[in-house]
């Protein structure tokens, strides 16, 4: 699960590059904006995967006690 959360978040981030929201018929959606961003950022895909790999250590570590 949390392997297709990372991959759902990059395809969101990567799709920032482009302007998915427009074609989409969302341009000018506010929430849309807000929900899905409207800019790419590397920032973003360290902290994803950052905070993908600290949750399944600890998952891991919980699972081992």
């Amino acid at each position: 699960m949390a392997i297709v959360t990372l991959a759902i978040a990059y395809v969101i981030e990567f799709l920032q590059l482009t302007d998915f929201l427009y074609y989409l018929g969302l341009g000018q959606n506010q929430l849309a904006n807000i929900v899905f961003g409207n800019s790419f950022s590397v920032q973003d895909l360290v902290a994803y995967t950052v905070g993908i790999v600290f949750t399944l250590l600890v998952e891991r570590n919980s699972l081992l006690t």
